[in-house]
């Protein structure tokens, strides 16, 4: 991870994106932030920077070349983003003058940022968790009204409370049980077993609650994917342009049209739907379009729900029937051409389908048609019902792979603990497995990390946060 060396160091990067803008931002932090911005600023040499102050002067390089006019805000240490002494430079958005900045910076002493590198000070002085610390990367990431909100909730310590709340219970079972197993020479029992079994059931409950959200956390932070999928010239990519408002995908009447797969995406109700449109699968002699249907085929299985398309003007035939086993997972079917079309009804094909003895499940049959403006809207409903994307609530909702993997060895860690204690077994054998558990849930927080967790953490951020 970041080298011990490096904590003595006064750092120093472009925290605004990358690019031409009205203003850009670079940041220093470390114990000489204050001395290194006043060798730069020669007008603030003599002056004792107030914390949360800003500051107009010229900034300059070691050869007294002006570089850009700024404005220097300071911060004392402790009261920074870092908790270090900290000096944000607010400079013309070139950036031919930032990178010039950033030179005369290194002139004076500072040394470029690693990745992540301020939120990792942050973290190792106790500004943050690890939980927030992934919440910072997740706000900056975030592309929904759903995936911000989610986020700026973990970066307010919601679910940080959660696990320190969940910490301090386990620690008081263990406690007991290693009070029980020193006391056991004497013939007492510190605490009854069954109280014990029950706090336990209790953690184990809430911590299923936690991790149960994972799926939530997932769609609110990466959002829904839906692939487009059925025969070719049903009007999957019609519907895949109705759906993200924009014409994506080239629509003719020539079947085969769409040979790969076409990406879009939309917003609904504060969640991202990524959409893509298939190459329509049946057999082909041609070797392009045979490489898209394969193509369609790998992207069908990457998806979270498939959506399969009928002509229902011309009914489900028996081709349709043949492609549709050929799909995974789950499937809501969309009978496509439903202003042409006055054939069977939603539920009949339903059941179609699922005699079939094969292929998705079938989670529900859709009338609509491509050229209507609100078929939008009704596929879109639906999805997110089936989903789940609609129960969202206020809760604390885990979105990191690293949380859901320690959350979850946490809590079966505390239901063998559960079989241990029903068993019998010895007081050591229980406090060991609990000792595991706890470990896992300090893991989450960081209250016990090596350099693995840390590159976990860090090694997506940019080079200003």
């Amino acid at each position: 991870m970041f080298d011990v060396n490096r904590e003595t160091k006064t750092i120093c990067a472009l925290a605004s994106a990358v690019g031409t803008a009205a203003i850009s931002v670079i940041r220093l932090s470390g114990p000489d932030s204050y001395k290194i911005i006043q060798k730069a600023c020669k007008s603030l040499s003599k002056k004792k920077l107030e914390s949360h102050r800003a500051y107009l002067a010229k900034i300059s390089n070691l050869k007294n070349e002006t570089i850009d006019q700024v404005v220097v805000t300071a911060f004392d240490q402790g009261k920074s983003y870092t908790g270090e002494e900290t000096i944000e430079v607010s400079s013309h958005g070139s950036p031919h003058v930032t990178k010039k900045i950033l030179e005369a910076l290194v002139e004076y002493g500072a040394v470029i940022a690693e990745k992540g590198e301020f939120t990792y000070r942050a973290f190792m002085n106790d500004r943050l968790d690890l939980v927030q610390a992934e919440a910072v990367l997740s706000v900056i990431e975030s592309q929904s009204d759903g995936a911000l909100k989610m986020s700026l909730r973990q970066l307010e310590g919601n679910v940080s409370k959660k696990f320190h709340h969940l910490e301090d219970k386990l620690t008081w079972c263990l406690a007991h049980i290693e009070a029980s197993i020193d006391f056991s020479t004497e013939g007492i029992d510190v605490v009854d077993p069954l109280v014990l079994i029950q706090k336990l059931k209790e953690l184990k409950a809430e911590l299923e609650v936690l991790t149960s959200s994972y799926n939530q956390g997932k769609i609110l932070k990466d959002g829904i994917k839906l692939v487009l999928a059925g025969l070719p010239n049903v009007g999957k990519s019609s519907l895949l342009n109705n759906l993200v408002l924009d014409e994506k995908a080239i629509v003719t009447e020539i079947a085969g049209t769409t040979r790969d797969v076409v990406e879009g995406h939309t917003f609904y109700n504060g969640i991202k739907f990524n959409i893509s449109d298939t190459a329509g699968l049946r057999e082909t002699t041609d070797v392009v379009e045979n490489i898209g249907v394969q193509r369609s085929l790998k992207e069908i299985e990457s998806g979270d729900l498939t959506l399969f398309v009928f002509d229902s003007s011309l009914g489900l035939q028996q081709a349709d029937l043949e492609r549709f086993r050929m799909v995974k997972g789950n499937a809501l079917v969309l009978a496509n051409k439903a202003d042409k079309s006055n054939s069977e009804k939603p539920f009949q094909t339903k059941q179609k389908l699922q005699d079939l003895g094969g292929g998705p499940k079938v989670i529900d049959v859709l009338p609509v048609s491509a050229l209507d403006v609100t078929a939008r809207d009704t596929i879109l409903h639906r999805v997110s019902t089936i989903m789940g994307s609609e129960k969202f609530s206020d809760e604390s909702i885990i979105s990191s792979a690293r949380q859901f993997e320690l959350s979850n060895s946490a809590m079966q860690l505390i239901d063998q603990s559960i079989g241990e204690l029903e068993n019998e077994m010895g007081s050591e054998f229980v406090a060991q497995t609990l000792k595991n558990s706890l470990l896992a849930l300090q893991k989450i927080l960081g209250r016990y990390f090596d350099d693995q967790i840390m590159d976990r953490v860090f090694k997506e951020f940019c080079l200003g946060k």
